[in-house]
């Protein structure tokens, strides 16, 4: 029988870092038990907070948005890399590093990549978890991209972010690249240790948010 195993961190707890220069995650009360016998809440957050997904259109001008993207961009089988043994702070993961944790072409083919470091169960609503982790190398998502993956998820910022939130169009290269060739991102996952060894899919489907950048998802993984 399959298992389901939730790989989200949970929208407004203390373990979702805020995002250099965004918002955090705010709710409050339209209608209460105690005024309306029901409860109504406003939520307002950044596209790109907790556990989310990326469109192309986040970086790539006149993209697809995340209401124009195919389901099938962020669900499917997926690949575990366990890159915990060489994944460093403030360094690139590299081509070699990928291959030696998996990431041979005929493994990822049409599949979701999913790169485990260990940061986010480490650092995830700590002020290093943005800025102070490891970072996937351009070539190593150029790499990826060449093997035809479906989408890459990941539990560490996968770009190395600027010193400023006022980024620039150098900034981000590893956004630009893989969202470029349309290749989806899914951020910030947890619970990847739950995956070693284990084939399963991953089913990260975002919020249809017209013209949207990016959503929020609830991302599981189904295994067995």
């Amino acid at each position: 029988m399959a298992r389901l195993i939730d790989l989200t961190l949970t929208l407004g707890s203390e373990r979702v870092s805020p995002v250099p220069g965004l918002m955090g995650v705010e709710t409050s009360p339209l209608q209460t038990h105690e005024t309306h016998a029901r409860s109504n809440q406003r939520l307002c957050l950044a596209t790109h907070i907790g556990t989310h997904v990326d469109a192309p259109y986040h970086f790539v001008p006149g993209a697809a948005t995340v209401d124009e993207m195919p389901l099938e961009k962020y669900a499917g089988p997926a690949l575990l890399l366990d890159l915990r043994p060489v994944a460093r702070g403030l360094e690139p993961l590299t081509v070699a590093q990928l291959a030696d944790a998996g990431a041979v072409p005929d493994a990822l083919y049409s599949k979701i990549a999913v790169l485990f470091t260990g940061w986010a169960e480490a650092e995830s609503g700590g002020p290093r978890f943005y800025g102070q982790g490891p970072y996937l190398s351009t070539e190593g998502a150029a790499y990826l991209a060449d093997q035809g993956v479906n989408a890459v998820a990941v539990d560490f910022p996968i770009d190395k972010h600027p010193d400023t939130p006022q980024s620039t169009i150098h900034d981000f290269p590893v956004h630009r690249l893989l969202l470029g060739r349309n290749v989806p991102l899914i951020e910030n996952l947890i619970n990847l240790h739950l995956l070693v060894g284990e084939e399963f899919e991953l089913w990260a489907l975002p919020l249809k948010l017209k013209g949207g950048d990016g959503a929020a998802t609830r991302a599981v993984a189904r295994v067995g």
